[in-house]
């Protein structure tokens, strides 16, 4: 294909023929000491029978994809993704229903689940968020014919053919610094699918089937608190790394497992929190910024008395609206940042906001991340030169006004949720192994993967009975975290001072707003390359995410044979485009769909994949993997090799609100 038609002629990309919640927490507003009594009564058992051994479950299936396979000997297991695993779990006891409700034969198609107080609950206030949107919005709706705004269908929380699967077990004993009588928290994230039977007389017609950009999860507080329990619960997640598939499933459940019956009572459940992508914008309604999206942060408790679930308060999340109306309010939280013994556990991400502070409600914005408002909402309350007289001499990672804002805004639920998330999301699930149409390759954020060698070391500190450190360092990048492409580097202010680029790597301003423009930057080669950047224009950044804008900016230099596509055609930042005849190491094949007659097929009711098999062009994009992650604002997608290549998230279907089957 000519360079000027792929140029001009791809507004919308997906990989074709092959085309989170985990890091983060809403909870109540509680100090570290604050008790929860209901965690206290259900201990792990502590003398627990031998686990059997790997070998023991001989034909047992150990899908690829597992990051627990890996893990040698003796080392604590963080997170559970082996989808032989979890379905195993999901058949013991932890399907969605059954965690929801408490009860155990809790239907799984959300169409009986929604009749239930406990769905109708949480799906009501949902609801109320996404007529918010359309009242304040009337371009949005669910027609994608109808709608420039496409808003998320609230029909899917009560359709036939809906459900959410497990998608994760995450193992957060890292948290036990914000409650006092356990042991940390246990998380279970399940996230939204459906699968559509074809109409009656549709001979040979495929089920539409796909993933939908909602996750909800569970925290449960993982029982105990006193040393001894959270030394045998660490122990125990050690042995579970021995095993994989159902085997995995079984041990976990067992009366010595961290998943045991008396552990995932509804009694532990600390809150149910949700992450829904309510609507979004194409890139031909947003061309500067290569799209808009929205997603509502929510959490939840169960109300026994009441036997339904009521909104909660969200972690470190301000009510910006209501703070900014109320000057002696915002004086209030200025002073409670600056004090001294508040500041030091700031800085060691082990802060917790009031509850006079505290929204129920946040919205984040993609894409381009923290160089957004939305995901900033300290930033939108105060000013660096509010905390211009504020001692930051003994702190170990805040050493400046401009790093405290950003510590606090990625301490919040939307900030870490856009800070080296996966459109949003920290955990999306691992595919199907032979699905080759809109699959992720990698399904784990950059944040996830880069936080998991500090949780692990807390597991095993606390499994030999030493103390450990529960430092947490910004979301954006782990502490001795890569410096490779598209990480994130220091642009000369103090506490970013020790985020340096691997060699062959150069700090980049990139979007950054004007006045952040000496915070942080991105990583990216000096020259440019395959995947790479073409078009970045600083974001001018507002409180109201629907005014940010990105400054003009034009098509920049690319590598020979490779052309800019741009933001206008769905790219942000614009991204250097080759073609798949030889391609350097940093590339791979993939393909674009082109614009006109792929959304004509569209349009036909045409299933997305169909569309994708027949309206492609094959491009040279970047090679990507969850050890070598995309720059922020791409996912990894999976190709018709089973290699990972680098394109905007919306292009993934499963990543979309927009244009799914009609529950």
């Amino acid at each position: 294909m000519r360079a000027r038609r792929l140029r001009h002629a791809l507004a919308f990309a997906a990989l074709a023929a092959g085309a989170g919640i985990a890091g983060c927490s809403w909870r109540a507003s509680e100090r570290p000491s604050a008790p929860h009594q209901d965690a206290a009564s259900a201990a792990v058992q502590p003398s627990a029978p031998p686990p059997p051994s790997a070998s023991s479950a001989a034909g047992e299936p150990a899908p690829g994809a597992a990051r627990q396979e890996s893990a040698p000997a003796g080392r604590p297991l963080l997170l559970v993704t082996d989808r032989a695993a979890l379905a195993e779990l999901e058949a013991a006891g932890l399907d969605f229903g059954a965690v929801l409700t408490g009860a155990p034969r809790a239907p799984a198609a959300l169409s009986a689940l929604y009749r239930t107080p406990e769905l109708a609950s949480v799906a009501g206030v949902l609801a109320e968020d996404l007529r918010q949107v359309q009242r304040a919005d009337p371009r949005s709706g669910t027609s994608v014919a109808r709608h420039a705004h496409r808003l998320f269908d609230e029909r899917w929380l009560s359709a036939e053919g809906a459900r959410f699967e497990l998608i994760g077990v995450v193992n957060r004993m890292d948290r036990r610094p914000f409650h006092a009588s356990a042991c940390g928290e246990t998380r279970l994230v399940y996230r939204l699918a459906y699968a559509v039977k074809p109409p009656d007389g549709a001979a040979g017609a495929a089920a539409a089937a796909s993933r939908l950009p909602m996750t909800a999860a569970f925290e449960l507080l993982a029982p105990g608190g006193d040393a001894p329990a959270c030394r045998r619960l660490a122990q125990a997640w050690s042995r579970a790394a021995e095993l994989s598939g159902p085997a995995l499933a079984r041990w976990l459940t067992s009366a010595g497992g961290p998943l045991a019956p008396p552990a995932v009572d509804r009694a532990n459940l600390a809150r149910l929190v949700v992450n829904l992508q309510s609507v979004r914008w194409p890139s031909t309604v947003r061309p500067d910024l290569g799209g808009h999206a929205e997603y509502v942060l929510r959490a939840f408790r169960w109300d026994a008395r009441a036997g339904r679930y009521a909104p909660l308060a969200l972690e470190n999340t301000p009510d910006v609206a209501r703070i900014a109306r109320d000057p002696k309010q915002r004086d209030r939280l200025r002073a409670w940042l600056s004090a001294p013994e508040n500041l030091a556990r700031i800085d060691e991400g082990t802060a917790l906001l009031p509850g006079e502070f505290l929204a129920t409600k946040a919205l984040s914005a993609t894409p381009h991340g923290l160089a957004r408002r939305a995901n900033r909402p300290f930033r939108v309350l105060f000013e660096p030169r509010d905390f211009a007289g504020v001692d930051f001499g003994g702190l170990s990672r805040v050493r400046s006004p401009e790093g405290l804002l950003r510590r606090l805004d990625q301490m919040t639920c939307p900030g870490c949720h856009q800070s080296g998330s996966i459109a949003g999301f920290h955990l999306l699930g691992q595919e199907p192994p032979g699905r080759v149409h809109d699959a992720l390759a990698a399904a784990e954020s950059a944040h996830l993967a880069g936080d998991l060698p500090r949780r692990q070391a807390v597991v095993e500190a606390v499994a030999r009975g030493a103390a450990p450190d529960h430092g947490v360092p910004y979301p954006e990048r782990a502490d001795g975290a890569r410096a490779g492409y598209g990480a994130r580097c220091g642009l000369g202010d103090p506490s970013f001072a020790g985020w340096t680029c691997a060699e062959g790597l150069v700090c980049s301003a990139y979007d950054a707003p004007r006045e952040d423009r000496t915070t942080v930057g991105v990583c990216l080669p000096a020259a440019p390359e395959v995947g790479d950047p073409c078009q970045v224009g600083a974001v001018v950044p507002h409180a109201d995410p629907h005014r940010d804008r990105a400054a003009a900016a034009q098509p920049g230099a690319c590598p020979p044979a490779a052309v800019c596509n741009t933001s206008p055609v769905g790219f942000p930042g614009g991204m250097c485009t080759g073609s798949c005849g030889a391609l350097p190491a940093e590339g791979v094949c993939g393909a674009i769909a082109v614009l006109d007659p792929f959304n004509r097929c569209l349009a036909r009711g045409t299933p997305f994949t169909e569309c994708l098999s027949r309206h492609v062009a094959p491009a040279g994009l970047r090679r990507c993997s969850s050890e070598a992650p995309c720059r922020e604002d791409y996912v990894c997608a999976r190709t018709s090799s089973g290699e990972g290549a680098c394109i905007p998230p919306y292009f993934l279907f499963q990543l979309r609100v927009d244009g799914h089957a009609v529950p």
